[in-house]
């Protein structure tokens, strides 16, 4: 873990400092889960200290964004967000958490969940979860060592799924997500299953492993997983070490990634 010692504070180089971690420390968990049910988000953090204090973070981040800066891409749209243990899980699964793009069954004993809920892993402390952002960064896997970058990475996932289904309209077996969708086009799922097996070529994929790392490089989902980390990047990189709220607008960030990345990233739109 790489440290910045100061008479003030101690900084860890993946965003996390003193004055964070005791608010982290001070979490109340249930009151992040009623803000997002005002937002018609259905949280179950299980009582995990990590997830609440991230999400109740990135709520704030969000607000920001859409209020101060006023960037309108960036909201919370998933109906659900669950925290699980891996042995709850229906299929084998290691990573920090995912979004599904189609209603399914995903915890043992429990009913499908609708499309675009997302789910962490409640394994990791705060501490831990920074220390394994710097260990993965430093090996060129991640585009940020921010201790928030997997949990925007996920909401990200929801933002894009977001974008389809309300250009393309879904057709699929959500009731909710039929209901919520225009009906003016009815292939947004189709859309969605034929970016699941998109991928880039050897040398787009280069540009990619120099922006974004290594993780956007699998072949599996490699559309999704580019708009995420590209999106989680350029949020990451505009906050405040003090605080880990934005001081910059992402859409500007964005701006000062090289061309040919930026041409890559057309290809998902």
């Amino acid at each position: 873990m790489n440290l910045n010692i100061s008479d003030n504070c101690i900084t860890f180089s993946s965003g996390l400092n003193r004055a964070l971690a005791q608010s982290y420390n001070q979490i109340n968990i249930n009151h992040v889960e009623a803000l997002l049910q005002r937002k018609n988000v259905n949280a179950d953090f299980q009582m995990n200290k990590t997830v609440a204090f991230c999400l109740q973070k990135i709520l704030e981040i969000f607000d920001i964004l859409k209020t101060k800066i006023n960037v309108k891409i960036f909201d919370l749209n998933a109906p659900n967000i669950r925290v699980y243990n891996r042995q709850s899980l229906n299929f084998p699964f290691k990573g920090y958490g995912f979004c599904i793009p189609e209603t399914r069954t995903v915890l043992k004993n429990e009913l499908p969940y609708e499309t675009g809920s997302i789910f962490y892993d409640d394994e990791y402390s705060i501490e831990e979860l920074n220390n394994k952002l710097d260990e993965s960064f430093s090996r060129n896997e991640r585009s940020s060592s921010h201790y928030l970058s997997p949990f925007i990475h996920e909401i990200m996932h929801g933002v894009y799924l977001d974008y389809i289904y309300k250009k393309y309209g879904y057709e699929g077996q959500c009731p909710y997500t039929r209901e919520k969708y225009s009906k003016e086009h009815n292939f947004g799922l189709k859309i969605m299953n034929i970016l699941q097996q998109k991928v880039f070529s050897r040398e787009e994929n280069e540009i990619i492993k120099n922006n974004l790392g290594l993780y956007s490089l699998s072949p599996q989902n490699q559309y999704h997983e580019v708009f995420a980390e590209t999106f989680t990047k350029i949020i990451c990189n505009c906050l405040s070490s003090k605080d880990s709220l934005p001081v910059k607008n992402p859409l500007d960030e964005m701006k000062s990634l090289p061309c040919e990345f930026l041409k890559i990233l057309s290809k998902l739109f």
